[in-house]
């Protein structure tokens, strides 16, 4: 996602909404639901909230990066990542929720005192992309609305606003676009502007619906549930995992 087509303080405006989706989120927990399964396959809802705290510090190095020069990766290593996550689960529900006001202030702090002029300092990102520092915002902002919803405590995609659904719509299909092998699909919001297509080929098949719906199924967070599909057997293409 890039700034071009948006300004940083849209961005911003996104990340601090996005944030306070996932506050809401967590003040609806129970400290019962520490070990429950979250919506993101494999995560209790304690590891979920300790990868989005972890995230935000990870986030915050590349704002050190820019504005020292240093190369501060987001993570030390991959292992270095689940290690963190893993630890941090282990802390009472109520120390991961402080946690996560205070490591969100804390990028929030970083990338908006950083000089105009060194929004567009080269960094990489988890995974290894050369990107301007100011696209940790997106980062932080695909973060925190969609693990909102993975706290499974009733927050949808329909929550999100639709210029928001629009650009991760738009992110989401060009990941999928620029792999060696793309899903052919073309994908037709009827409550959008545009339409989408995840391959130029011409036998792309169509699959219509809501822009929230489409989003949710893109994401793996639905079997695509009310989705309709150009199939002859109306069953919606495979699609690979997101990231």
């Amino acid at each position: 996602m890039i700034l071009e087509t948006r300004t940083l303080k849209t961005h911003l405006d996104w990340m601090e909404e996005g944030t306070a989706l996932f506050a809401e989120g967590l003040s609806l927990l129970d400290p019962d639901d520490h070990d429950r399964p979250s919506q993101l396959g494999g995560w209790s809802v304690a590891q979920l909230i300790a990868h989005v705290n972890s995230n935000a510090r990870a986030l915050l190095n590349l704002t050190v990066w820019a504005r020292t020069g240093f190369e501060t990766p987001m993570y030390p290593s991959d292992d270095r990542r689940a290690q963190d996550i893993e630890k941090g689960s282990k802390q009472p529900l109520g120390v991961l929720i402080e946690d996560y006001f205070l490591s969100s202030r804390e990028f929030l702090e970083g990338i908006t005192s950083l000089p105009l002029e060194k929004l567009d300092y080269r960094v990489k990102s988890a995974r290894g992309r050369d990107i301007p520092v100011s696209e940790a915002v997106w980062i932080r902002i695909r973060e925190v609305w969609i693990h909102a919803v993975d706290l499974g405590v009733g927050i949808e995609f329909s929550r999100f606003p639709n210029e928001l659904q629009e650009a991760l719509l738009d992110d989401v299909v060009l990941s999928f676009a620029v792999r060696n092998d793309p899903p052919r699909i073309e994908l037709i919001a009827n409550d959008a502007s545009k339409a989408w297509r995840t391959s130029e080929s011409a036998d792309a098949t169509k699959v219509e619906g809501g822009q929230s719906e489409i989003l949710a199924w893109l994401l793996g967070r639905s079997s695509g549930q009310g989705l309709r599909c150009g199939t002859p057997d109306g069953r919606l293409p495979t699609l690979p995992p997101w990231l």
